[in-house]
C-alpha cells in the first residue's frame, strides 16, 4: 500500500476549501459582505488563514508578521477586529468536517476490534470576562464577584486522535444535552460502526434510549444512584432488564475491582462474549484519551488565550482550535510512523514519538505558508523540510506510567506555568 501523508493531504483539502468561492458565500455573515474587492480591509480567505496560524502573541504582533508571510498590508488590530464580525465560526466546524471526511473515506484508519472508539467528555474553559460574555456563555461566582465561562464538549476519535465534532456552549449547560446533539451532528456526517464511551454523568435511562434509538454501541461507567437492578447486580458480567415507559432496557453489567479496592460499574449493549471482562478494563480505561487531548488543547494549543471579547471572536478562535488540533494530529501521524521506521532494528529501550510541542512551535507560520502557495512543487519541498525538523525532535514512551486526577476545583490560572508553552 502507498504511505499516506497524511498532512499534506490535509493541507490540500483546506486549500481546495479554502479558495472555493462557495466557502465564502456559505459562510460570510451576511450576503453583502465581501462582494468588492478592496473594500474589506482583510480578504474572507486572508482572515481564515489568520485565524487558524496559531495566533496567541500579542494581537497587533501577529497581524504584522501575518501581513509578511502573506504579503499583504499591514492591518490594525482594530480593523481586524471589525473584519472578523464579518466571518461565521461555522467556517471552522465546515473546515474539520471536510478534513475529517476525507480521512475516514480514504484511509485504513484504526479501529478496537471492529468499532471507531469515541470517547465524549465535557470540560469548563475561562473565557474574558464582559457582561456580554457572562451573558451569553454563563458564569462561576463567588463572594466577590461573577466571572465568565463556558463549557466545550466533544466527540473524540481516541485510536486516531482525531476531533469528531465539537461544541462550545452556557456553562449551565446539561451534558447529555450537548452530547445528543454532537451525536446526531456525528451521524449526519457519517457514523463508522461507532462505540462511545461515556463517564458516570452521562447514564439514564431517557439517555441509553437515545443511544439505542441511533443504533449506537456505548459503554458508560455508572455512579452509585443509577439503576438499583445494575448496581445490586450480583456477577461480575451479567445481563440486566431496566423497564422504562413502554420500552425494555437491555443491558450488560460489568464489575470489577480497582488496585484502590473501589469496585467500577460499567453497563453496555455489547453482548459479544468473545469481549471479556479483561476486554471491557481495557477498552473503558481507553477513554482517558480525552483527557489527554484536552490537555494538549488547553496547555500547548492555548485555546484559551481567546484574541477578542466579543461572542463571535470566542466562537472563531474555539473552533479553529479544533481544526488545527486535527492538523496537529496528521503531522503527529506522519512523524510518529517515520520515527518508528527509524527506529526498527535499533534494539532502544524505549519506543519514540514525537515531540508535540516542538511539532506545534514547527507548524506556527509553515502551516498557512504552505496554503498560501499553489505550486505543488514549492510545497512538498517546504513541507518535507518541515517534517524531517519535527522528526528529529522526540521523547520517549514510558510505558505503565499513572496519573491521578484531581477531584478538587482548580483556582483561576492555577499552575499555568507549570506547562512549557508551544507558542
Amino acid at each position: 500500500m502507498k504511505k499516506i501523508n497524511y498532512l499534506k493531504e490535509g493541507i490540500k483539502v483546506t486549500s481546495l476549501l479554502i479558495d472555493d468561492i462557495m466557502f465564502l458565500f456559505k459562510f460570510r455573515m451576511k450576503d453583502t459582505y465581501f462582494t468588492r474587492i478592496g473594500r474589506s480591509k482583510m480578504s474572507f480567505k486572508n482572515i481564515i488563514l489568520f485565524m487558524i496560524n496559531f495566533v496567541e502573541k500579542t494581537l497587533q504582533l501577529e497581524l504584522d508578521d501575518f501581513s509578511k508571510i502573506a504579503s499583504t498590508p499591514n492591518i490594525t488590530k482594530q480593523a481586524f477586529s471589525q473584519a472578523r464580525q464579518k466571518v461565521s465560526p461555522k467556517a471552522f466546524i465546515h473546515m474539520l468536517n471536510q478534513v475529517n471526511r476525507w480521512y475516514y473515506k480514504e484511509t485504513p484508519f484504526k479501529k478496537y476490534r471492529e468499532y471507531r472508539l469515541i470517547a465524549i467528555d465535557g470540560t469548563v474553559l475561562e473565557i474574558n470576562d464582559t457582561d456580554e460574555l457572562r451573558n451569553e456563555f454563563g458564569y462561576i461566582e463567588n463572594q466577590n464577584k461573577k466571572v465568565a465561562r463556558a463549557r466545550a464538549s466533544a466527540l473524540y476519535d481516541v485510536e486516531n486522535d482525531l476531533i469528531i465534532g465539537s461544541k462550545l456552549t452556557h456553562y449551565r449547560c446539561g451534558e447529555r444535552e450537548i452530547a445528543e446533539y454532537l451525536i446526531d451532528e456525528m451521524i449526519n456526517l457519517g457514523s463508522y460502526n461507532d462505540l462511545i464511551l461515556f463517564d458516570r454523568g452521562y447514564p439514564s435511562k431517557d439517555f441509553i434510549t437515545f443511544i439505542e434509538s441511533r443504533r449506537l454501541k456505548y459503554l458508560m461507567r455508572v455512579s452509585s444512584g443509577f439503576l438499583k437492578v445494575v448496581i445490586n447486580a450480583p456477577n461480575q458480567d451479567q445481563i440486566i432488564e431496566a423497564k422504562h415507559k413502554d420500552k425494555v432496557l437491555k443491558m450488560r453489567v460489568i464489575k470489577f475491582e480497582l488496585e484502590s479496592g473501589i469496585i467500577e460499574t460499567l453497563i453496555t449493549n455489547l453482548f459479544d462474549e468473545t469481549i471479556s471482562l479483561e476486554d471491557f478494563k481495557e477498552l473503558y480505561f481507553k477513554r482517558w484519551g480525552i483527557e489527554v487531548k484536552y490537555n494538549e488543547i488547553k496547555n500547548k494549543l492555548q485555546v484559551e488565550n481567546f484574541t477578542g471579547k466579543t461572542i463571535i471572536a470566542i466562537e472563531q478562535d474555539f473552533y479553529a482550535t479544533m481544526y488545527l488540533t486535527n492538523m496537529v494530529a496528521l503531522a503527529k501521524k506522519d512523524a510518529n510512523e517515520a520515527i518508528q521506521e527509524d527506529s526498527k532494528n535499533k534494539n532502544l529501550k524505549y519506543e519514540y514519538k514525537v515531540n508535540t510541542n516542538m511539532l506545534i512551535g514547527k507548524l506556527k507560520d509553515t502551516l498557512i505558508t504552505m496554503l498560501i502557495i499553489k505550486n505543488p512543487w514549492k510545497r512538498s519541498k517546504i513541507l518535507k523540510s518541515i517534517q524531517k525538523e519535527i522528526e528529529k525532535n522526540i521523547v520517549p514512551i514510558r510505558p505503565v506510567r499513572k496519573f491521578v486526577r484531581k477531584d478538587h476545583k482548580c483556582t483561576q490560572m492555577e499552575n499555568r506555568m507549570n506547562k512549557k508553552r508551544a507558542l
